[in-house]
């Protein structure tokens, strides 16, 4: 223990005497170590709040809709569309889906009496503001019989009222959407930008029967069908149940596979989850590069402390060290200025994080395993880029050693 002590004695001191050429020694690692804890943090933070945002829609969503196919660079629809048909089925015969909302979406351009912007139309039922927990700012949303007479209103979010209304109270004033008058009756709290950039507040909805009467001109189908389930313990047979009853409405006879999909919200949360992992992963990979670079530079400066240190070797060796005792010291020297590194580079890695959310207002929550990940691998990165330096000291002749100028 003793001997040990009086190695790392050694090592800190020759350290000491090259302050400035350790610490450029030692940038490398602290930079690696700093964007491997930055980047594995941020695909934490940005997997988060998709989550949150996925919960934010409730445990129970199901999103029915028509099988596609990737050809030619576009998606190209498999089978029969969802329809009417398959609405009706569902809302009559549906054991454990208690609420039921057909989307149709149609790009159009609405003007308002201080601008016009050019955007989406979500065509709904009643039912789908409490499928999507979407809750109002001002007025109300449609009812049934709004959606059942196909009336020209529509609910309207923050960045819809700012470019039409600019400050003014929207509800009760007219919109021309294609032309047609359309009255706002409500207007939805705002949500500010998703996690993929979207602007979740530029959003107008109406009831699905205008929209496919008055602006699409056809009923032929729906972009999908939104539902919830009874509760969450029951979502896997709100699903069983979904897709017996579509297969039924498209008349699939046993064997035959679905042209249509049904995803649940637990799913959705599975998938994501699974995409920002890969690209958590790696990105974590190429920060680590960054790694490998700092360690190529501990390598680098300890074969030059060797040669520096060529007579310092052979009068040790020669008053009795041995082999094993020159490469405990070289290693040591390698392995502190590889764990200084990763410290530093750790503090970097939480400093970055932080200034990041001052900046950007992006949460990114320290991940705890990417310090361990990032700390460890600097570890390994001294001890390997450390050992054939170390060794060749060790591997010196004296008499070779004592010789040299």
């Amino acid at each position: 223990m003793l001997q040990l002590f009086k190695t790392f004695k050694v090592a800190f001191q020759a350290i000491n005497k090259n302050r400035t050429r350790s610490l450029l020694t030692v940038l490398g690692i602290i930079i690696g170590v700093g964007a491997v804890i930055m980047t594995i943090s941020a695909g934490e933070g940005a997997t988060k709040q998709i989550q949150d945002q996925i919960s934010g829609l409730g445990t129970n969503l199901l999103m029915i809709y028509t099988k596609t196919e990737h050809r030619g660079g576009a998606h190209v629809r498999m089978g029969k569309p969802i329809d009417k048909r398959d609405l009706e089925i569902l809302q009559k015969n549906s054991v454990w889906l208690t609420k039921i909302s057909p989307l149709v979406v149609d790009a159009i351009q609405a003007i308002g009496p201080k601008g016009y912007k050019s955007t989406a139309i979500y065509g709904v039922s009643h039912e789908y503001f409490e499928i999507m927990s979407r809750e109002l700012y001002l007025g109300e949303v449609f009812k049934e019989d709004d959606v059942k007479a196909g009336k020209k209103i529509c609910v309207i979010g923050e960045t819809i009222r700012e470019k039409l209304f600019l400050e003014s109270d929207p509800i009760g004033r007219q919109i021309r959407i294609n032309k047609i008058p359309f009255t706002v009756i409500g207007l939805l709290k705002e949500e500010g930008q998703g996690t993929m950039g979207q602007d979740q507040d530029d959003i107008l909805i109406a009831p699905y029967t205008t929209v496919q009467n008055r602006l699409k001109g056809t009923q032929s189908g729906y972009e999908m069908i939104m539902a919830s389930a009874i509760s969450e313990n029951h979502i896997a047979d709100a699903k069983i149940e979904a897709t017996e009853l579509i297969r039924e409405s498209h008349r699939i006879l046993d064997g035959d596979e679905n042209d249509f999909d049904i995803t649940t919200q637990i799913e959705l949360q599975q998938i994501t989850g699974n995409i920002t992992g890969i690209l958590t992963i790696l990105l974590g990979s190429i920060a680590s590069i960054s790694l490998l670079v700092g360690g190529i530079g501990i390598m680098n400066i300890m074969l030059v402390s060797v040669t520096e240190r060529t007579r310092e070797i052979g009068t040790r060796l020669a008053i009795g060290a041995r082999e094993s005792d020159i490469l405990t010291q070289f290693l040591i020297e390698a392995v502190v200025l590889s764990l200084v590194g990763g410290v530093l580079g750790v503090l970097v890695g939480i400093v970055g994080n932080h200034i990041i959310y001052k900046l950007t207002n992006f949460f990114i929550p320290t991940a705890m395993y990417s310090i361990l990940i990032g700390f460890g691998f600097s570890a390994i990165v001294g001890i390997a880029f450390g050992y054939f330096p170390a060794r060749k000291a060790a591997k010196l002749n004296p008499i070779d050693a004592l010789r040299y100028e």
